[in-house]
């Protein structure tokens, strides 16, 4: 029996607005059935994919977070990169108004 892996790219963010949502195209697999059964191949591949995202990633200013992730399809995590993150939440008014009249 030949041995065989999917790996997956996902790339994800949480935009200037704090709204989450995948880049295009991701995630992406990476079977090594398709790659003549190699699954250092299928591997390799993938790295090369997980590296382009995130090399876009870093040309990118104007978002909260961008993570860019690698794992295999039975979810063990091969790697991670991430730039930024979520901003809070800011306090609602009704707490804001309370605590200047308190002081």
């Amino acid at each position: 029996m030949i041995a065989r892996q999917i790996f997956v790219v996902d790339a994800t963010i949480v935009d200037a607005n704090g709204t989450f949502n995948h880049l295009s195209g991701y995630p992406k697999l990476f079977d090594s059935k398709n790659y003549e059964n190699d699954i250092d191949k299928a591997r390799r591949r993938a790295d090369g994919d997980m590296s382009e995202a995130y090399g876009e990633m870093c040309k990118v200013d104007s978002r909260q977070l961008q993570t860019v992730i690698l794992m295999t399809a039975d979810g063990a995590m091969l790697d991670a990169k991430h730039i930024g993150a979520i901003a809070p939440l800011p306090e609602p008014e009704s707490e804001r108004e309370s605590e200047t009249e308190t002081e």
